[in-house]
């Protein structure tokens, strides 16, 4: 993201590689469904900075011309115009949009965004019950984060090198071995610290880093194993031509488009489809200006039109896609996600022409608008953190509305659970269960399921705090998890349920409650009469299947807030809602029911118990101040005790 017409030794052709990765981007996140391949846009960018930064920085030490303060005062210009405008555009549309917790999460991530540390912020965030990624405005950040890092790392990097007199080559290369090596020792086990920890991504940047090194000092990829000091012969031309150059420049665009059109966001990535990436887009550049494909379709106008405008176009488009998701509660229609995109890019032109080209060519191209620029992102950082400290400034909001919506994230929504104990997250196996999540007390009711399941435990343990129905319990949850043997819908649930079976088996629970999300789109519920009929050979006497308590097409606080914005400013937002429910849910519970019935076990439907013709409750009564659901469906604790108790003569009536 660094060069532009106004350079000596300006590529247009470098501009249309970047078009290629801003629209891959850009497609991907308005229509993940269709452009699955697209996130892989971003790495493209990774090595055309790297590429570029590095050019830049060896040419300069090269010359004797380099200096850190002009380097990093280009930057600024660079990148915090259009940043600056972006956030100030952000924090200014969550004030009137986003709930109080929201808004305060959306403080932090402008902070995280102006120090530019998104990618930490975000890496410690991760995880099944933190906000969806479409819920947070700013999480596009986190790749513009790494570039930062790398822009504060590499000059002194390469400077010493310099200074020292060794080969450079081989040293960006020894260093792009290590990070791509960690990217490999994380990426199966721990894939979000591959994805967000810069020494894991560094290498991208590094690639395009070893091209600038051939380039600048005229040396040839031999050069890594040359024994003697570094040198800068005029061995080769800086960039192939003719013949090979032609082959480079296919050949990159081949590896480019097949990684675009093969992966998908399920596979283990950065890791080598990262790499295959990285390759194709380094081949593109070393192909040339006069390769075909350079020529022809990367320095084409319309294609060097969208590489100007990248930059911009990257920072405007997810924040318009992220809003309106928040608005809609889903993802919009194709119509409406077209109309986002032309926006963006709409902005994103007029950022260039009338923010960017001022201050980095024009006459607003002065010493202090450095200065300006980084008091401008001061600011920002300093609203993103005060909001995150007065909790999304939630005064603006009546008491009423204040307390039902200004608790939230994953906090909220786990309270009262037995998480990392008998409710597992993605990071943990099966040994991980406690022996006190099986109790010994008889009669035992065991509750199997996904994290919908074990947010019914606060009410089984108020139930049983009662002592009204004097019982043992038993728990086995696991996020993304139904209580289907033999599936696999995110790491590891294959073998925490296989896990459950025995401790069925080995505990003889009197009672067995099968719970889930039975709709969620990665589960496959072929094998739940399998399941149910391995439960009976175990020798459980009753299975009662639960379907559906009233699940939101977004959090239920904010569909509060939604309503409470439509009526006079004090009104309390309603008691029942019908707009807003996930519209999928009567014909789950009917499909569940025949199910249940065809397999000779018991079905209870938690809609007939919050729902009604006038809707279905957002709270338990008129002065409840606590929602139903903190996210789009799990039960809080207070709603949980109240259907429990529902449950109760259910659950333990006699014969």
């Amino acid at each position: 993201m660094t060069s532009s017409p106004h350079t000596a030794h300006y590529r247009p052709d470098i501009d249309g590689l970047r078009a290629i990765a801003v629209v891959a981007v850009v497609l991907h996140h308005a229509f993940p469904e269709h452009i699955r391949g697209g996130f892989v846009g971003v790495d493209i960018f990774f090595v055309i900075s790297g590429y570029l930064i590095s050019s830049i920085i060896l040419s300069g030490l090269q010359k004797g011309r380099f200096g850190f303060a002009d380097f990093y005062a280009k930057r600024v210009k660079r990148i915090f115009p259009a940043l600056f405008l972006v956030l100030a555009t952000v924090i200014t549309l969550g004030w009137f949009n986003l709930t109080p917790v929201d808004y305060k999460q959306l403080g932090k991530h402008v902070f995280a965004g102006s120090a530019f540390i998104s990618n930490f912020a975000f890496w410690r965030e991760a995880g099944y019950f933190d906000a969806a990624s479409a819920n947070k405005p700013l999480l596009h950040l986190w790749s513009l984060a790494i570039e930062e890092q790398f822009y504060m790392l590499w000059p002194l990097t390469l400077y010493a090198l310099h200074r020292w007199r060794v080969n450079a080559l081989r040293w960006i290369f020894i260093l792009l071995l290590l990070s791509f090596a960690l990217n490999l020792s994380l990426v199966k086990g721990q894939p979000t610290a591959a994805f967000y920890n810069p020494a894991a991504r560094f290498w991208e940047l590094m690639v395009g880093a070893m091209l600038a090194a051939m380039h600048v000092h005229r040396v040839s990829w031999a050069a890594v194993f040359q024994r003697d000091r570094w040198h800068s012969p005029p061995s080769t031309t800086p960039h192939h031509s003719g013949r090979r150059g032609n082959i480079h420049g296919w050949v990159g665009l081949v590896l480019v488009l097949l990684v675009l059109v093969l992966i998908d966001p399920e596979r283990s990535f950065p890791g080598w489809w990262a790499m295959v990436t990285t390759l194709g887009s380094v081949l593109m550049i070393a192909a040339g200006p006069h390769a075909w494909v350079n020529r022809h379709v990367l320095a084409s106008k319309p294609f060097v039109w969208i590489g100007l405008i990248s930059y911009p176009l990257y920072l405007w488009h997810w924040p318009l896609l992220s809003f309106a998701h928040i608005h809609a509660g889903e993802l919009p229609p194709v119509a409406t996600q077209l109309g986002w995109v032309a926006l963006s890019v709409l902005l994103a032109w007029l950022t260039y022409q009338m923010v960017e080209k001022p201050i980095r060519f024009g006459r607003l191209n002065r010493g202090g608008i450095t200065v300006a620029l980084c008091s401008g992102i001061a600011l920002a950082a300093g609203l993103g953190f005060t909001t995150f400290q007065r909790d999304g400034f939630d005064a603006r909001f009546p008491e009423i509305v204040r307390n039902m919506m200004n608790k939230g994230g994953k906090d909220a929504v786990i309270e009262g659970w037995r998480d990392k104990d008998c409710m597992l997250d993605y990071k943990y196996p099966a040994s991980n269960y406690k022996d006190f999540c099986i109790e010994k007390k008889r009669p035992l009711v065991f509750l199997w399921g996904d994290s919908h399941a074990s947010s019914l435990y606060p009410g089984f343990k108020a139930l049983q705090d009662s002592g009204k129905y004097p019982f043992g319990l038993g728990e086995r949850g696991g996020a993304i998890c139904p209580p289907i043997l033999g599936i696999e819908p995110r790491p590891l649930c294959k073998s925490l349920n296989d896990d459950t079976i025995r401790a069925i088996r080995a505990a003889q629970p009197d009672v067995v409650i099968l719970y889930a999300w039975w709709h969620h789109r990665r589960y496959d519920l072929t094998s739940l009469e399998a399941t149910v009929d391995e439960l009976k050979k175990a020798g459980v006497p009753r299975i009662i299947m639960l379907g559906a308590v009233p699940y939101w097409q977004k959090p239920l606080p904010q569909l509060l807030m939604d309503e409470w914005k439509k009526g006079p400013p004090l009104k309390r937002p309603p008691l029942r809602l019908k707009e807003g429910l996930d519209p999928q849910l009567l014909d789950v519970t009917e499909k569940m029911r025949a199910r249940a019935k065809a397999m000779n076990i018991e079905f209870i439907s938690g809609m007939d118990y919050f729902c009604n013709q006038d809707g279905c409750l957002t709270r338990l009564n008129e002065n409840a101040t606590q929602p139903l659901s903190y996210d789009y469906g799990h039960l809080s604790t207070g709603a949980a005790i109240y259907y429990v108790e529902q449950l109760a003569p259910l659950i333990f009536k006699t014969h």
